[in-house]
C-alpha cells in the first residue's frame, strides 16, 4: 500500500507520502541496507525515481509549474548517471534472449564473440560509473537532500481537481503518443509512447483503491505494453551497436546474420504493442476521465457512508 492512495488521506498528503516511501526504498539499496547487488540497486533506484516522477505528473496542476519542474528535473537528473549502467547490462540480456529464441544460424561462434564484446563493455561501464565516478554515492546524496524537500511540497486544489487535471494530461499524452506511433513507427515515437505508458501504469497503481478491478486490469495491460515497447527499444539499441563498424565486433559478416533476427523480433513486439495499445487507449481522453470521475465519486461516497454509518 505504500505506493497507493489511502481512503483516509487527502490526495496532496498521499502524493507526498508515496514520494517519501519511494525515496526510502531507493535509499535502502543505495546505502546497502537491503543487501542488493550494484546492478539490482541501479535497477531499483531508476524504477523508484520513475514512480516519483509519475506522481509528480499526476499532481502537476496542484504543484504549479515552478515546483513541478524543479522536482521533476531533480529526480530525472538523479537517475541519469545510472542509465548508462542499465543500458550496458541490458544489451547483454537482450542478446542472450535473442539467441535463446532464434539460435545462432550459420555462425554459432559469432554469438560468443559478440557476447564477449557486450560483456566487456558492461564491465567497463560499471567500473567507470560505479567505482571511478562513484555514481551511487552522488545519487545517494541527491536523493537524501530531495527527501527533506518532499514534506514542503505545496499541492493546492481539491482532491478531484488535482486528479482530473493530472489524469487528463497523462492519459491524453499517452493516447496521442499511441496515435502518433501507430501512424509512424519510428524508434523515437515508440520510445515516447513507452514513457507515457509507464506513467499511466504507475498512476493506475497509485489509484488502485479507487476501483481495484478496473485499475488492476487496465494497469496490467499498460504493464504488458510498456514491457513490449521496452524490449523493442532494447533491440533497437542492440541493432545500432551491432551495426556500428567501430563497435569492436570484428566479423562483420557474422554480425549481419543477427540483424534480421533483431528486426524479426521487433516486428513481433510491435504487433503485440499495437494490440495492447488499442486496449489501453481504447477510450477518448474525455471518456476515460468521465469514467474515472464516476469511480472516484462512488469511492468517496462509500468511504463517507462507512465513516458515518
Amino acid at each position: 500500500m505504500s505506493s497507493r492512495l489511502k481512503p483516509d488521506e487527502p490526495v496532496a498528503k498521499g502524493i507526498r507520502r508515496i514520494a517519501r516511501k519511494q525515496i526510502d526504498k531507493a535509499l535502502d539499496g543505495l546505502t546497502g541496507l537491503n543487501g542488493a547487488t550494484p546492478e539490482e540497486v541501479v535497477h531499483d533506484a531508476r524504477k523508484r525515481f520513475k514512480r516519483i516522477r509519475a506522481a509528480l505528473r499526476l499532481a502537476r496542476a496542484g504543484l504549479g509549474r515552478k515546483l513541478f519542474e524543479r522536482e521533476n528535473t531533480r529526480f530525472r537528473d538523479a537517475g541519469r548517471p545510472l542509465s548508462e549502467v542499465r543500458d550496458a547490462g541490458v544489451l547483454v540480456e537482450t542478446f542472450d534472449q535473442l539467441v535463446e529464441r532464434y539460435g545462432a544460424p550459420d555462425h554459432p561462434e559469432a554469438a560468443g564473440a559478440i557476447r564477449s564484446v557486450l560483456s566487456e563493455r558492461k564491465q567497463e561501464v560499471c567500473q567507470r560509473v560505479l567505482h571511478e565516478e562513484k555514481a551511487l554515492a552522488a545519487v545517494t546524496a541527491t536523493v537524501q537532500e530531495a527527501r527533506k524537500e518532499v514534506k514542503r511540497w505545496k499541492i493546492e486544489g481539491d482532491d478531484w481537481s488535482i486528479l482530473r487535471k493530472g489524469l487528463m494530461r497523462l492519459y491524453g499524452k499517452g493516447h496521442q503518443a499511441f496515435v502518433t506511433a501507430t501512424d509512424d513507427e519510428t524508434d523515437e515515437n515508440l520510445h515516447e509512447l513507452r514513457k507515457r505508458v509507464k506513467d499511466l501504469w504507475y498512476v493506475l497503481d497509485m489509484l488502485q483503491p479507487v476501483r481495484p478491478r478496473f485499475t488492476e486490469e487496465r494497469g496490467e495491460q499498460a504493464h504488458k505494453l510498456a514491457d513490449a515497447l521496452g524490449d523493442d527499444h532494447d533491440l533497437a539499441v542492440l541493432g545500432q551497436v551491432l551495426s556500428d563498424p567501430d563497435g569492436g565486433i570484428g566479423d562483420r559478416a557474422a554480425v549481419e546474420t543477427f540483424l534480421p533476427l533483431i528486426e524479426r523480433r521487433r516486428s513481433e513486439l510491435q504487433q503485440d504493442a499495437s494490440s495492447l495499445g488499442r486496449v489501453v487507449y481504447s477510450e477518448r481522453p474525455k471518456d476515460f476521465i468521465a469514467r474515472f470521475r464516476a469511480y472516484w465519486r462512488a469511492w468517496r461516497s462509500d468511504i463517507e457512508a462507512a465513516r458515518y454509518g
